[in-house]
Order: structure tokens, then C-alpha cells, then sequence
């Protein structure tokens, strides 16, 4: 149910892309002065009305200055469990429903952006986020709760990895 409710593809196909999802990041640190991060929370699932403590996610949003052009950035479990390998989404289904609602005005996912005013340090974030990758970290969905090492979720993978400048 969980994963159904963050996107169309299963635990295992968003472990799959993470490979290609990394290449795309590294493309765009290497232009990285043409696109702008933005960070969000929204509710952890489409049917949660509200955000609460416990069932909110966060996410990037990385936007191409030329043309306006985004894709959404977050950190997944990959297993309807506690614990699981746990991968970095590109445009998943939740994300870019989520953000586009936001964009609409009708916020159906209690979309807020996070450090509002701030500049995020583009590069320096996105060198992070491959560090993470590369690193095995593994997913625990109440990791921003109660903190374990080498475990994330999309909340603390998303505070681990910003550069704010």
C-alpha cells in the first residue's frame, strides 16, 4: 500500500534507476550554475490530509533556470518495512503530483517550502546527495524520530545532504 501510494513503480524498480538517477545528478553538477534546488515537505501519503511528525516527507526540487523546466529529488524505502535498502527517487509519481498541486494553488499534499529565502548551494548539495549513493546508506522510515546511524529517510537524507549558502 505504502509504496502504491508514492508512485506507480515498486521499491525494487526505483532501486533499479538509482544508477541513472546518479548520472543524471552528476550531469548536472557539471552545469550546475543553470538550475536552481528547492527544498519541500508535503504528507507522506496522497490520502493524509495534513502533515504530522511522523507521516511527513521531504523532497527537492531542482529546476532548470533556462526554460523553468523541474524534476523532484527524494529518498525512498524501497520494502513496506521499518527498515529497507532504501534509494534516491527522480520525478517520483508522489513528488511531482505533490509539487504540481503546489504550483496549481490547490496544495491537496500540504506542500510547504522549506528554508524559504535561502539560496541552496546547487553543487555542493547534488555532490552530497552522490556521496550518499555511494555511500550504502540504508532506509529506516523513523530515522527523523529516532536517529540511528548509517540509516536515512527522506527527512534526514534530505537535512544530511543541503548546502545552504
Amino acid at each position: 500500500m505504502y509504496l502504491i501510494s508514492i508512485d506507480n513503480n515498486n521499491g525494487e524498480r526505483i532501486l533499479k534507476n538509482e544508477p541513472s538517477v546518479k548520472i543524471i545528478l552528476e550531469n548536472i553538477i557539471d552545469s550546475f550554475e543553470y538550475y536552481t534546488l528547492k527544498a519541500f515537505s508535503r504528507t507522506g501519503v496522497n490520502f493524509q490530509i495534513k502533515r504530522t511528525k511522523l507521516m511527513t516527507h521531504s523532497y527537492y526540487v531542482i529546476i532548470c533556470n533556462n526554460n523553468g523546466e523541474y524534476h523532484t529529488l527524494s529518498f525512498y524505502g524501497t520494502k513496506m518495512a521499518f527498515y529497507s535498502e532504501g534509494a534516491w527517487a527522480y520525478d517520483a509519481d508522489s513528488d511531482i503530483s505533490s509539487y504540481r498541486s503546489y504550483l496549481e494553488g490547490n496544495n491537496e499534499w500540504d506542500v510547504v517550502e522549506m528554508f524559504q529565502g535561502e539560496t541552496i548551494n546547487t553543487r555542493e548539495t547534488l555532490r552530497n546527495i552522490v556521496n550518499k549513493i555511494n555511500s550504502g546508506i540504508t532506509y529506516y522510515y523513523n530515522d527523523h524520530i529516532i536517529n540511528k546511524p548509517g540509516v536515512d529517510n527522506c527527512n534526514t537524507a534530505l537535512y544530511e545532504t543541503i548546502v545552504r549558502e
